[in-house]
């Protein structure tokens, strides 16, 4: 396997850039208005945190879902496939605030990890139907959904 191939194949297990840039552009505006009040340049560092924390988690957590996919039982499915990733982007989305020292670093990660949580289901349910799959995704068994 080539380096360029390697790399792709890495990209495709591991991040969903639409996904992320999506992410990026909802999540980062939502961080500067809870930080409005603490001027604008505050607002504007704790929206560009939040955006590169949203597009970087939201990226590799929306390909994290789709490993839990193929997964048959699907309260498992659904529930570690959502647990997990709005986990990571908690934790993605804090550490980032942190070392912004944003001024409110929980009320500006509470909006990502619900959004985080629930779109995992639908990304889930997205996959599980057949649509938007990732290169890699394990083909399905004839008729079978």
């Amino acid at each position: 396997m080539t380096l360029a191939e390697t790399v792709t194949s890495a990209y495709h297990k591991l991040f969903n850039a639409k996904f992320a840039a999506i992410s990026a552009a909802c999540n980062g505006p939502i961080a500067a208005w809870v930080n409005h009040d603490h001027g604008t340049l505050e607002a504007m560092a704790a929206g560009a945190t939040q955006a590169a924390s949203s597009f970087i988690s939201t990226g590799l957590t929306a390909r994290l879902v789709q490993h839990f996919s193929p997964i048959e039982n699907r309260f498992i499915s659904y529930f570690f496939g959502s647990l997990i990733p709005a986990t990571a982007t908690f934790l993605l989305s804090y550490a980032g605030h942190w070392l912004n020292d944003t001024p409110e670093r929980l009320e500006s990660c509470i909006a990502p990890t619900i959004i985080s949580y629930g779109t995992s289901y639908v990304t889930n349910y997205i996959t599980r139907r057949g649509y938007l799959l990732p290169g890699d995704y394990p083909a399905r068994k004839e008729g079978e959904r």
